[in-house]
């Protein structure tokens, strides 16, 4: 087998250089680049075209699940394998329907993951056992899960939304987006008009719970 070129996406830097040493003692694997947000993460998978990006969900300036809609759109060479701690079934879906072929969590064996790689350069779907159950519970329970509510959103209403859950003003969401402050009002009032939700406040628990943000001590 040729050897199979890997870049990782996760804001700590302990986690990249760690999944990064250990990826590497495995013959047919590469990792030929880390990327501390989602931006980073495209941009690595233009340059060096990897047949894997292993990203967490939650990361500045674009999130995970935005980065694999992206990817999988531009670069469709490349699968992606989310790894993640958070369980939730509306995570693993929402990851699935934008693209990512493997789902696996942070606490999951890392041999889990070499297989996963395995697995989503064969073209098949990977999820952990404690991934899998979640998903089998959501389904046999009827359990309606959040994220496809992320799916009738714009790119544009992605992008706001990510800004605005990183406590970001409308008139700093303007300035990075390159839009009027006004514009940017009117993209987090459809936001509220499109997900149902009725404050700035709920809003702001809706990115976190869709893992947009995360929340650390």
């Amino acid at each position: 087998m040729s050897t199979i070129k890997i870049v990782l996406g996760d804001d700590h830097l302990v986690v990249r250089q760690g999944m990064h040493l250990l990826l590497n003692t495995v013959p047919d694997f590469e990792v030929v680049g880390e990327a501390a947000d989602g931006h980073e993460l495209v941009e690595l998978v233009e340059q060096f075209a990897p047949q894997v990006a292993i990203t967490d969900i939650s990361m500045p300036g674009m999130n995970g699940m935005e980065a694999t809609r992206i990817i999988r759109r531009r670069f469709p060479a490349t699968q992606v394998i989310i790894l993640s701690m958070y369980s939730a079934s509306s995570y693993v879906i929402g990851s699935l329907r934008y693209g990512a072929l493997g789902y696996l969590l942070k606490n999951d064996d890392y041999q889990e993951v070499v297989a996963a790689v395995y697995a989503v350069v064969a073209g098949k779907r990977y999820l952990s056992p404690q991934v899998s159950e979640k998903v089998m519970d959501a389904l046999l329970t009827g359990v309606e899960d959040h994220a496809q509510s992320l799916a009738h959103l714009t790119d544009r209403e992605r992008e706001v939304l990510q800004l605005f859950a990183e406590g970001n003003t409308s008139a700093q969401i303007g300035e990075k987006l390159g839009i009027s402050t006004r514009t940017a009002e009117k993209h987090r009032a459809n936001l509220r008009s499109k997900l149902d939700i009725s404050s700035q406040a709920d809003l702001m628990l809706f990115a976190i719970e869709q893992g947009l943000v995360s929340v650390r001590d």
